[in-house]
């Protein structure tokens, strides 16, 4: 039958009297920390004990734990040691549970008794159970991330982004205005008019004090239709050189990419031979599409189109970037210039005005091109000066003034 005698009546009944000092305490009691599991162990140090005995007991319960050697608990995992010189005595709980938390009592049975306490603090360390949300989402839509934590004492949970560099949008419950933030507290966590920049990882992160936090990851991905543009939209190629066209791609999930010269019959090139495709992934959203040309002709030159689709393309439409090539010649051969010579000098602006004509074509042995039967659109500023205006112009004034002079008497002489 466990006992129901107060600590102070059970001491009254073991009580013997001992000579000389009574007993003191040398040193306070520590307080412990531990993981569900673990064993605790406190020590009470005392001095002068002769035949006076140390008790424990929880103090919050009242419930007597040990009297001297004696272990009076049921409690199987409760046990007590001390040392040669009875000095020191410790009580020992074995793999420590929730219920043992609370202050334990090291006592001696003096007059008046005299004792000192200690706490234990039984933890369990946060652990996330289960972490839940859709791994994709459409563009403009909503998604709910739950994370689901437990500890003891229960933990807290935010969240953040994986790369702690990005903040989490979140909006405003009450005025639906958006608010950025590197962390965000609660377990739930409501996403709302999703766009591609808050794709990516999320940490769920739980902590509740006691080392060490631990988190989960969920990944998000945002679908939408591609984006696809040219870093640079006029390329002049060499003849005999390699050139290389350049797109940049963002879509999810990843795009087709394909390129097409804009001369007929319009079909995709294809990588082989003089004509290489590859396609360079920098990350889940992001590709770099390289058309490399090897041994440029001018044949070559003309209007390049970069095409992206995926799934979100429903219509089979894509979605697409121009690149303009033509040529220039590599060194200047009549002078001592070292900058290139153009072949072709239809700037970016006008070549994008001018309609698709399927007449268009160029001539290799004319170093403009030309669109129907219509003159080259040529820059003014390098159109090539008229032998006869250049002339015109150049003239001295006194020389017009005696040409002018000469007509007018050949009229007087020809009228008289």
């Amino acid at each position: 039958m466990k006992t129901t005698l107060t600590p102070l009546l059970l001491f009254l009944v073991f009580i013997t009297k001992g000579e000389g000092m009574k007993p003191r305490f040398v040193d306070e009691i520590r307080n412990i920390t531990v993981e569900v599991g673990r064993d605790a162990t406190f020590t009470c140090t005392v001095s002068d004990i002769h035949g006076y005995r140390v008790g424990w007991v929880k103090a919050n319960t009242k419930a007597i734990q040990v009297i001297g050697t004696h272990v009076i608990t049921h409690n199987n995992r409760v046990s007590v040691s001390h040392d040669e010189s009875r000095r020191k005595w410790s009580l020992h709980i074995a793999e420590a549970q929730l219920e043992d938390t609370g202050p334990y009592m090291c006592q001696l049975n003096t007059d008046p008794m005299l004792f000192k306490m200690g706490y234990l603090d039984v933890v369990i360390t946060p652990d996330i159970v289960d972490i839940r949300g859709p791994s994709t989402v459409i563009e403009g839509g909503v998604a709910r991330l739950e994370c689901e934590a437990r500890g003891e004492p229960a933990p807290m949970v935010f969240w953040q982004r994986e790369n702690t560099r990005e903040k989490i949008t979140t909006l405003n419950k009450k005025d639906g205005t958006k608010q950025r933030a590197v962390r965000v507290e609660g377990a739930d966590l409501h996403l709302q008019k999703i766009t591609r920049e808050m794709a990516g990882g999320y940490l769920c992160i739980a902590s509740n004090g006691h080392p060490p936090a631990v988190s989960r990851r969920i990944q998000l991905d945002v679908k939408f239709r591609p984006i696809v543009t040219v870093p640079n939209q006029h390329i002049r190629g060499v003849l005999g050189k390699t050139i290389g066209l350049e797109c940049e791609i963002e879509s999810f999930p990843r795009a087709e990419i394909s390129w097409v010269k804009r001369d007929p019959p319009y079909d995709p090139i294809e990588t082989g031979g003089r004509f290489i495709k590859e396609d360079f992934h920098s990350t889940d959203y992001k590709t770099k599409s390289v058309l490399t040309i090897y041994n440029y002709t001018n044949q070559d030159s003309g209007l390049y189109t970069c095409k992206a689709r995926n799934e979100m393309n429903i219509k089979g439409d894509s979605v697409d970037a121009i690149i303009y090539l033509n040529s220039e010649r590599e060194y200047s051969t009549h002078d001592d210039r070292t900058t290139p010579d153009p072949y072709l000098i239809l700037t970016d602006y006008e070549f994008s005005q001018l309609p698709y004509d399927p007449t268009f074509s160029h001539n290799t042995e004319n170093p403009y091109w030309m669109v129907s039967n219509k003159s080259p659109t040529v820059p003014r500023s390098k159109k090539p000066p008229t032998t006869d205006r250049r002339v015109l112009n150049s003239a001295p004034t006194s020389q017009r003034l005696e040409t002018f002079i000469f007509f007018l008497l050949l009229s007087v002489i020809l009228i008289d």
